[in-house]
């Protein structure tokens, strides 16, 4: 990837590179031979599921009076992902939240593209990466790659691959997923690049061995709560995806 390369691509107007806190050892230049992507919050938005599952949720463990679009978005705001419920009830709240958003992810026929992807996702082809979308949604991949192409954006996908076991502890964990989606790109670990909106996305990509994680603050997740968690930080915080290009240029002259 030369300099004149970049030059046909746009990133979002005024986006910048943002660390996260100790991020290792950035200052080396690394160069990744795939990138791949979660979708739900990361290539589209999910956040109308979202406010409907919490609230189904937390109306049915009978837990406050009916959650309004404004006390979710404030809840979020302040880093409150468990939107008030008690330690005891978390289980059992994030079954009935899950099973909830499955089912509006599902019924919704078209995806709402986020900012910056379209055209993200066009130039790193254009590029020669490999692109893949992993996503903890299950069932097979076909229909989510008919969804994918109303929207435009299966061109620029080599695989999409979803979760095919039912256990909610497997639907949360993609590490194998990535490991199976790199093999399947014949690239090793070490040289693919994960890009997600939750900490549980980085936790997957640093276990199945990849070369670096990237946040993105278009998801559930505020841009504060991804940069200091304290178990699972990724290697950089975006808070669009019109940072990527930008970022991985960067990364690969080691001058981020």
């Amino acid at each position: 990837m030369t300099r004149s390369e970049t030059k046909g691509f746009k990133g979002a107007k005024g986006s910048g590179l943002r660390n996260a806190p100790d991020p290792g050892c950035e200052s080396l230049a690394r160069e990744f031979k795939a990138v791949f992507f979660d979708l739900d919050g990361t290539l589209v938005d999910i956040h109308g599921p979202l406010y409907i599952a919490a609230r189904n949720a937390l109306r049915d463990i009978g837990h406050q009076d009916e959650l309004t679009p404004e006390q979710y978005r404030e809840a979020l705001n302040r880093d409150d992902v468990w939107l008030g419920v008690p330690e005891s009830r978390r289980p059992e709240y994030v079954q009935l939240a899950f099973a909830y958003f499955m089912t509006e992810i599902d019924k919704t026929e078209r995806l709402e593209v986020l900012p910056h992807v379209a055209e993200t996702l066009a130039e790193l082809k254009r590029r020669r990466y490999a692109t893949a979308v992993v996503t903890s949604r299950p069932g097979e991949p076909r229909r989510l790659i008919e969804k994918l192409a109303m929207v435009g954006l299966a061109a620029y996908l080599d695989h999409v691959v979803t979760q095919p076991i039912s256990s909610m502890k497997e639907l949360l964990d993609k590490t194998e997923l990535l490991r199976q989606t790199a093999m399947r790109a014949s690239v090793l670990p070490r040289a693919c690049l994960y890009v997600g909106d939750e900490p549980r996305d980085i936790m997957a990509a640093q276990q199945a061995g990849f070369g670096g994680t990237v946040a993105v603050a278009t998801g559930a997740a505020s841009y504060s709560y991804l940069q200091k968690h304290p178990q699972h930080r990724p290697d950089y915080v975006m808070q669009s995806m019109g940072e990527l290009i930008d970022l991985l240029e960067a990364m690969r002259s080691g001058a981020q």
